[in-house]
């Protein structure tokens, strides 16, 4: 059963609720930690100008129920672009009625019209629900293991 709700682009007065949605998210994910100003920097980052980002969320009746964001990368194994999914999340009530669905099928939408031809996401390992969720969504594991290094504060800005 589908919610009776619009998928769209993020506009900059979704930021308080897209910042509370990553934090219901990143509390569950050993890998981060909650920040609010931290998490609305990187909104604000990819709401930014620019054709290779995308914010979506998931409204319904004029509140934010969900989220989900992609950005386009260049494949070097695919030789073209691919899109890296990430911070899907939708309010625990409001899970299970198609939602999470809805914004990744939106997702996938937007990288055919940019030509991608692969669409990758990194999910907690302990998180069953979410593993579930892609995986009835065709995602499927592969033998690659993401890894990374933290740079020191202030590098990159």
């Amino acid at each position: 059963m589908r919610a009776a709700c619009t998928i769209r682009e993020a506009r900059p007065g979704d930021l308080d609720a897209l910042t509370e949605l990553l934090g219901l998210l990143f509390a569950l994910e050993a890998d981060f930690a909650v920040d609010a100003g931290r998490q609305r920097s990187g909104l604000e980052l990819m709401m930014g100008k620019g054709q290779a980002r995308l914010v979506l969320v998931a409204d319904s009746e004029g509140n934010v129920v969900g989220m989900a964001t992609a950005q386009l990368l260049i494949s070097t194994a695919e030789g073209g672009p691919a899109l890296l999914v990430e911070d899907v999340v939708v309010r625990p009530e409001a899970r299970g009625l198609g939602i999470g669905r809805a914004l990744l099928e939106r997702i996938e939408s937007w990288g055919l019209r940019l030509g991608a031809t692969r669409l990758q996401l990194l999910a907690d390992k302990d998180n069953t629900p979410a593993s579930t969720f892609y995986h009835a969504c065709g995602f499927a594991p592969t033998n690659l293991v993401c890894l990374r290094r933290t740079l020191p504060s202030g590098t990159g800005k």
